[in-house]
């Protein structure tokens, strides 16, 4: 068990010092203007995300107003069109009630009073 333990040392020991890597003053100088380019790119990148997202949260919010308006003229022509249907409903019930005042008696039947003409005739 010693020696398991022991030869695990030593192999993570190596493997530390063979993964370290020397760089001369200029490699290191160059391999941080890279890393700074690409920091640079990303931030214009981001710039550029950031100032498309502004215009587009200006966009929704005018799309959003409208929307709100069109909302409010929607609930206007809803209570008008239920204004209209109440009316229309009463209406219908006034002239139901006309229909039923026009309708002619059982005394205003023209065959009835004919049937009464001709047996008073025969009398």
């Amino acid at each position: 068990m010693k020696i398991l333990k022991y030869f695990l040392i030593c192999f993570f020991a190596l493997s530390m010092v063979r993964s370290q890597d020397t760089f001369t003053k200029e490699e290191a100088l160059e391999m941080i203007k890279q890393r700074d380019a690409q920091w640079e790119d990303k931030l214009a990148k981001a710039n550029t995300l950031i100032e498309f997202q502004k215009i587009t949260i200006v966009k929704s919010d005018s799309v959003i107003l409208k929307l709100e308006e069109q909302a409010k003229l929607d609930t206007l022509v809803l209570l008008a069109q239920k204004k209209q249907i109440d009316l229309l409903k009463s209406r219908d019930k006034a002239n139901e009630q006309l229909v039923e005042l026009v309708e002619p008696k059982w005394y205003e039947n023209q065959y009835l009073w004919l049937g009464i003409g001709f047996i008073l005739g025969k009398i």
